[in-house]
């Protein structure tokens, strides 16, 4: 929404709803056409591959073993550094990592050998160092990708998360890295290189599926999934990522041994002991070094179904020393290749493409696996699901800010393109801007909250530069198309959250009105209440025709209001409207008692019952005809710091609570407001900890809910893990179901692996699931009322009793969890989310979530 002033960047449940479903379809397709050390322990597959036979190995499906050498760097787009210092190399005191260096001696490297091979990755850091070389520096880079000596897998600007990152974001940014090396140099990369995300989700397989990718391979699998995989065979299937897609969505999977580092001893660059292979000098090795290489090799070899086994040589910001790197490895190479006969074997320099290629000729039949890989544990008491909600409000950050740039992309191509308006240069690199920063915001060590503090507010405010671009750029334009001939001036409001809005100060002028504009980025007609912060306590509102428009103000304090009005919009276009001071009154006063009989929010679709306290206790859907009791309940989990039988302690990235149940977060009788109006009742419940407004909008089927959480207190030395939790007396039967990227619902059972036999060790953080905007649970017996929640932002969520559904809200603890990050999960913020429930029959609840289906 764009004032005289002001765009709205809240997005109501229409906005993200209707983008939950629809532009799955409009983001896939515009895919198709745009996209032609540190320690970390640690699957989608086209039926024929694109086999470049040009530069593929012989190898027979009964010929020796196969050793496929990758070379490669894992260089994060930030971590414990910001991915400017990552790319300098400064800040050494974190970390001594400077890609910059990394990328400069590989390819002298690969200059130097034709035979030596190399992978890379991150898009994002590639191209700041591609635009400081010279000419003659970029020509030789365009012949080593050429000769296929140098290839780029995955090719996206980061290697994103896949837990906490909505489908939107993931398609930009790999159209972002694909741009780029398709413009630069005429290739499109053909093999999805997961290695370090913690955990992977159904999605982002069926996403590379239609990205045309031939193979998917990764790292992290649960522990216990992994010994029984290693032990059958199974690390390598096809992953059918999509139900509705089905085998559109296949793709070839293989899930990388031990871990995406080289084999243990080979790690020269970091001080393992190198190839001594002069027998005339003292500490000779080559033999013993052969020996262990090819040694571990086999192992690993006993784990798949071929006679090609994939050894990565590489590690997190590994090669800034290629010299050495190459130089141990071309020794261990050519030693195992004289002595082939010996060893049984032969090895070589290889890519991910080279060996899904070689796969491919063993012509096997493989398992189809249809479930996803979440939660990742690496222990019996580390379970990877603490990162699902770690840095809430980066989180929600991130999800306002795609909602921006949707918009200010849809709005440049309906200004430029349809409109012919030409608008400075600056608009597009303003675009542009934002989308490396959002790029950026998808690693999976950004949204997923699981880097140091210092590194989330560069993230942050990387992203805040950009939206300020961009919404700048949104506003010339949408004044360009209402005028053309002389643009309207208008303004951003990016503070909404707060309730601050610059521009409506001027409604203290009785003779002053704002002109509001609305601008749907969705391709087709939508109706949505906007909300908007004013000064005064009355305004009324009009349309572009003059009409009044029915609206609303609500009282916050005595100095602020909020002014609600539902706004029409016709397919990728906008609607103005006129808001003027009046001389009436607020028309929704708070009710200052309770009635005997408690509050009632109620519309044609729903009618919310709520005791005395303004708690939810009953829904009744009035076009079901059907109801259920419910309470709504916030509580917290103490978080572990470890105990004398596992030190392991809840942080960052591991949720582990120090007991299996929950203790209450708020108590007391909290102040109560209700108010009732035209176009919305309202119930707000403050404690001091936490305050809650409940909404029912005039014509909307769902109740919104907006929690605002003060930081966490510790001062009792307890790190606390919120959750808000719903219990309906329904029957669920221990299964509820989470979104994987925002595209499609996933089964999920308490206690349970489809995959295998689960051996439960954490009963609590072993069942909570990412969360990327929404959940439910319908009931199996009796009514079949389905209960969906649907969030603002990336969470996690559960099930762990009968007719219940928790959400994690916020989370702050005491020590490290000793994955890397190396602190504490210690933030301060006053953070507010908000979330939506749908009571519905599970035939008609999809059709509220996603109006266009």
């Amino acid at each position: 929404m764009i004032t005289r002033g002001a765009i709205n960047t809240h997005l109501g449940l229409v906005t993200m709803m209707e983008r939950f479903a629809a532009l799955v379809a409009f983001s896939l397709a515009l895919c198709a056409v745009s996209v032609d050390g540190t320690s970390r322990d640690h699957l989608i597959r086209h039926a024929t591959p694109h086999v470049d036979a040009s530069y593929a190995y012989e190898t027979t499906a009964d010929g020796p073993l196969d050793i496929h050498v990758i070379a490669h760097t894992h260089d994060d787009v930030g971590w414990l550094k910001t991915v400017d210092e990552y790319f300098y190399g400064s800040n050494t005191s974190i970390q001594n990592a400077g890609v910059q260096y990394i990328l400069d001696e590989v390819i002298t490297e690969l200059e130097a050998n034709p035979d030596r091979k190399f992978i890379y990755v991150e898009v994002a850091f590639f191209m700041r160092w591609w635009r400081e070389q010279t000419p003659e520096r970029q020509a030789l880079v365009r012949r080593l990708v050429s000769t296929k000596q140098l290839e780029f897998i995955n090719g996206g600007w980061c290697m994103n998360d896949e837990a906490t990152t909505h489908y939107e974001a993931v398609i930009d940014q790999m159209t972002l890295g694909h741009r780029f090396l398709q413009e630069n140099f005429g290739v499109v990369p053909r093999i999805g290189w997961h290695i370090d995300p913690f955990g992977h989700s159904a999605q982002q397989a069926s996403m590379f599926a239609r990205m045309g990718f031939d193979a998917f391979f990764f790292a992290r699998i649960d522990y216990q999934d992994y010994a029984i995989r290693t032990q059958q065979k199974r690390m390598e299937m096809i992953w059918r990522g999509s139900q509705s897609l089905g085998s559109a969505s296949d793709m070839f999977t293989s899930v990388i041994a031990s871990s995406y580092c080289p084999p243990q001893g080979f790690l020269f660059e970091w001080g393992d002991e190198p190839v001594m292979d002069d027998p005339r000098l003292e500490n000779y090795n080559m033999k013993a070094r052969a020996d262990d290489f090819v040694a571990q090799a086999k192992q690993r070899a006993n784990w798949y179904r071929t006679n090609q086994v994939l050894v990565p040589f590489g590690c997190d910001f590994m090669f800034q020393n290629a010299n050495m790197m190459f130089k141990n490895m071309d020794k261990l190479i050519a030693y195992i290749n004289a002595n082939r006969a010996s060893y049984g074997v032969r090895a070589f320099y290889s890519t991910p493409s080279l060996y899904t290629d070689a796969v491919h000729r063993a012509n096997l039949t493989w398992e189809v696996k249809t479930d996803d890989f979440f939660p990742y544990a690496d222990g019996p008491h580390a379970f990877w699901t603490g990162y699902f909600t770690s840095r809430i409000a980066i989180k929600g950050y991130v999800r306002t800010r795609n909602a921006i740039l949707q918009a200010v992309e849809s709005l440049y191509t309906t200004t430029t393109k349809i409109g012919g308006h030409k608008l400075a240069p600056d608009a597009y690199a303003a675009i542009e801007d934002l989308r490396e920063s959002m790029g950026l915001a998808q690693h999976h060590d950004a949204v997923s909250g699981t880097e140091k503090q210092h590194v989330a507010d560069d993230y942050a405010k990387q992203l805040s530069e950009g939206s300020v671009l961009s919404e700048n750029a949104l506003a010339t334009m949408v004044g360009t198309l209402i005028n053309p001939s002389s643009p309207l001036a208008f303004r951003s409001c990016p503070l909404l959250n707060e309730s601050i809005c610059p521009s409506t100060d001027a409604l203290r002028n009785p003779k002053t009105s704002i002109s509001v504009v609305a601008y749907n980025a969705l391709a087709w007609k939508r109706v949505s209440y906007v909300t908007l912060p004013v000064p005064v306590p009355s305004v009324s509102v009009k349309d572009s025709t003059g009409a009044n428009v029915m609206s609303q103000v609500i009282k916050v304090n005595d100095t602020l209001y909020e002014l609600v009005f539902a706004v029409t919009l016709p397919a990728l276009g906008f609607a103005t409207y006129f808001v003027q001071p009046t001389a009436a009154s607020v028309d929704s006063d708070p009710v200052p008692e309770a009635p005997a009989a408690g509050y009632v929010l109620q519309n044609q679709y729903l009618s919310v019952t709520l005791d005395d306290t303004g708690g939810i206790v009953g829904v009744y859907d009035k076009v079901l005809s059907e109801g259920v009791s419910i309470k709504q309940e916030y509580a917290f989990y103490q978080s572990s710091t470890g105990t004398p039988q596992d030190s392991q302690a809840s942080g960052a990235y591991i949720f582990r609570p120090a007991q299996n149940s929950s203790f209450p977060y708020v108590s007391g009788t909290p102040q109560v407001s209700f108010s009732q109006g035209t176009q919305v009742s309202e119930m707000k419940r403050i404690w001091p900890q936490v305050t809650q407004i409940i909404r029912l909008y005039a014509d909307s089927a769902y109740l919104e809910i907006t929690h605002t959480l003060q930081p966490i207190n510790i001062a009792d030395q307890i790190g606390k893990e919120v959750v808000t939790r719903l219990t309906a007396n329904i029957t669920t039967g221990g299964t509820w179901y989470t979104d994987a990227q925002g595209i499609e619902f996933q089964k999920r059972q308490y206690n349970f692996r489809p995959s295998w036999k689960l051996e439960v060790t954490e009963p609590v953080a072993g069942n909570y699931y990412p969360t990327n905007m929404g959940a439910y649970i319908k009931d199996t017996k009796g009514t079949g009322l389905q209960v969906t929640l649907l969030t603002d932002r990336s969470r996690s969520s559960a099930s762990l009793g009968e007719g219940q559904l928790e959400s994690m809200l916020y989370r702050r603890c005491l020590v490290d969890d000793s994955r890397g990050v190396g602190e504490p999960l210690n933030e301060t913020y006053v953070v507010t989310m908000r979330e939506w429930l749908v009571f519905s029959s599970p035939s008609k609840s999809s059709s509220l979530y996603r109006p266009a289906s």
